[in-house]
């Protein structure tokens, strides 16, 4: 069927598996397993403050759920996912890095993630001593 091949962004609320050792850091390589498909794929990971502005975050919080987009085949909303990052025989660790569920699939267009803004230099004028 064509529609289970087409690509997209994915939106999804994620969190680091409790027996996973490391935190998970945004634009590392992930395996992840959603529904019968497993892929890998670049994850950007982002909290959702009060504005609802998707704010970037560069590690995934240590115990609270995250927002997380990556590329990957359109899913319907409520699919479960797990990620992990390594895939041999002789890995001795726990191997699921993170466990999560689909929130919606963007066919078209991409999200709007916005990064913290830092000013630098020095500014031209002052009007007030604060």
């Amino acid at each position: 069927q064509a529609h289970e091949s087409t690509m997209g962004i994915v939106r999804a609320r994620v969190k680091r598996h409790r027996w996973h050792r490391k935190i998970l850091k945004s634009n590392d390589p992930i395996i992840i397993s959603l529904g019968w498909r497993r892929f890998q794929t670049i994850p950007i990971y982002c909290m959702e403050d009060i504005n609802e502005r998707n704010r970037f975050i560069k590690y995934t919080p240590e115990h609270m759920h995250c927002i997380c987009y990556f590329y990957g085949p359109l899913v319907p909303p409520n699919t479960p996912l797990l990620g992990y990052q390594y895939s041999t025989s002789k890995t001795a660790n726990f191997r699921i890095s993170m466990t999560g569920t689909v929130l919606e699939s963007l066919a078209s267009g991409s999200p709007n993630v916005v990064k913290k803004l830092k000013l630098i230099g020095y500014p031209m004028k002052i009007f007030k001593n604060t």
